[in-house]
């Protein structure tokens, strides 16, 4: 049976594990991993380990990087790592981030995180099920968390 990773952080502020968990679970017959570890920079490692120590096909990680310079760099950094991860392992890792700054009320934000996870959950079902469908949508400006940005217009 596929097993998904799911890493997430103490740090964020919603749990957009929860979400993403119940969507890939309606689409699809898996098992979950999940390892929650207490900030951002701390990601690559658990993903690492999902994919290693508890043989996940694929891991999705959350993130929730402040508003702050110093949380961008941060960001920044884990995301480095995470790429790292992934070409050592030769297996995807999809970063799911929501910035602090993206929304500006808590209700916008929750909303964005939650529609982000849902909607990069169906990402990872399709890479591992129905690779043919995302073949389809390339080129189409697909936004994970906002409304799609459609093809570009000669």
């Amino acid at each position: 049976m596929t097993t998904i990773g799911i890493a997430d952080t103490t740090f964020a502020r919603t749990n957009m594990a929860k979400h993403a968990i119940s969507e890939l679970k309606r689409n699809a017959s898996i098992r979950i991993k999940r390892y929650t570890v207490p900030g951002i920079k701390d990601l690559p490692v658990a993903c690492k380990k999902l994919i290693e120590e508890h043989s996940c096909n694929i891991v999705m990680a959350f993130g929730m990087p402040g508003a702050d310079p110093k949380d961008k760099i941060c960001a920044h950094e884990a995301s480095q790592g995470i790429i790292t991860a992934q070409l050592m392992t030769n297996t995807h890792i999809i970063e799911v981030f929501v910035h602090e700054d993206e929304a500006p009320s808590d209700r916008e934000f929750t909303a964005l995180a939650e529609n982000r996870a849902r909607e990069h959950a169906l990402n990872v079902t399709k890479l591992l099920f129905k690779p043919d469908q995302l073949e389809k949508e390339a080129g189409t400006g697909q936004r994970q968390g906002y409304q799609d940005a459609g093809p570009a217009r000669p």
